[in-house]
């Protein structure tokens, strides 16, 4: 079984409306803002006296400036809807690797298997552990029971702990106290 998920991506519609709506919104807003400014230097140097062509240029150049501004914060908007779908779907992906791997070690169990042997991490039932030991561990150990109860309990003697020298000096405090 393999361990790679196989679910095919869809389209996310509304995220490609989303940006194709603001990419046109703010190129629309740009065209518009610089057509109003372009509109309005010519005004000026023509020495125009219409006072409603004028409201008329300062309007365009508003609506202008407001589409591209609405447009770039759609694409902000956009982007963060896209980073946090894309962020959910790793999400949701590698929750579905956990709990196939869940499922097949619950498996596992239920047959009586622990799962170790095909790792190779626990030992099966018909293999023995040998400890390794050496000459001196052999000689030293005890070959009775009674011999490992007098062994530990030897062990298990408590230790006094060594006393300093009556002569050692205590260390000084090099620290100034002024």
């Amino acid at each position: 079984m393999s361990n790679a998920i196989t679910r095919r991506p869809t389209l996310n519609i509304p995220i490609i409306v989303l940006w194709v709506v603001s990419v046109g919104v703010g190129l629309f807003g740009y065209v518009f803002l610089q057509g109003g400014n372009a509109a309005q230097a010519d005004f000026y140097n023509t020495g125009g006296d219409d006072y409603l062509q004028y409201l008329n240029l300062q309007t365009q150049s508003t609506i202008g400036g407001m589409l591209l501004t609405a447009g770039i914060v759609g694409v902000f908007v956009a982007l963060a809807t896209h980073a946090r779908n894309w962020a959910a779907a790793n999400i949701a992906a590698s929750q579905a690797e956990l709990d196939e791997l869940y499922a097949r070690v619950l498996d596992d169990e239920e047959d009586g298997d622990d799962g170790f042997e095909s790792t190779g991490l626990g030992v099966r039932d018909d293999e023995t552990i040998v400890a390794p030991t050496t000459a001196a561990a052999d000689e030293d150990a005890p070959e009775t029971p009674a011999e490992t109860t007098t062994a530990a309990a030897e062990a298990a003697e408590p230790v006094e702990p060594e006393t300093a020298a009556p002569d050692a000096e205590e260390p000084k405090d090099t620290t100034d106290r002024a």
